[in-house]
């Protein structure tokens, strides 16, 4: 053997016995027609369920009423409607959040010409807080503004009259 030979000969046996490798047998690749695809049944791993942890009834409540109000803004009257009716509906836990929720549906109703039912929010709010108040630029609209005065009116006559 050469000697430029035994470097390269040296390097393979250090290689071959750091690997673990006993012998230098070649093997003869199988032709790619006699290659059997090996096919493995693979099942399906079912996460375990995880369940959402459910809302407290008065929180999915406040949601409603922030969808409702988030609508009402941006113009999507029936659709506020029902979701502030979805809030009074599920028990919405603070009477301040029930004011607002009543004084909206007041709101929404009134400009959709629905008088009666604007007047029936209106008087379901003062039940709650006789002394409740629009802020000033809410009493001095045009649609609503009058009916509000007229239910506050009556019900404070009302309050008179039981005495």
């Amino acid at each position: 053997m050469p000697a430029s030979i035994y470097p390269r000969f040296l390097c393979l046996a250090l290689l071959l016995t750091a690997t673990g490798c006993t012998s230098l047998t070649a093997t003869k690749p199988t032709p790619k027609s006699e290659e059997v695809p090996v096919v493995r049944k693979v099942e399906k791993i079912e996460e375990p369920s995880v369940k959402k942890p459910e809302l407290p009834v008065a929180r999915k409540a406040e949601q409603e009423l922030n969808l409702g109000i988030h609508n009402y803004e941006e113009g999507n009257y029936k659709i506020a409607a029902g979701h502030v009716q979805n809030a009074l509906d599920g028990g919405l836990a603070s009477s301040g959040d029930q004011l607002t929720a009543h004084k909206y549906l007041a709101f929404i109703y009134c400009i959709s010409g629905e008088k009666l039912a604007c007047r029936g929010e209106f008087k379901q709010l003062l039940k709650l807080n006789p002394n409740f108040n629009l802020p000033p630029a809410e009493a001095g609209h045009p649609i609503w503004g009058p009916v509000f005065r007229e239910v506050k009116v009556e019900a404070g006559s009302g309050k008179r009259r039981k005495k």
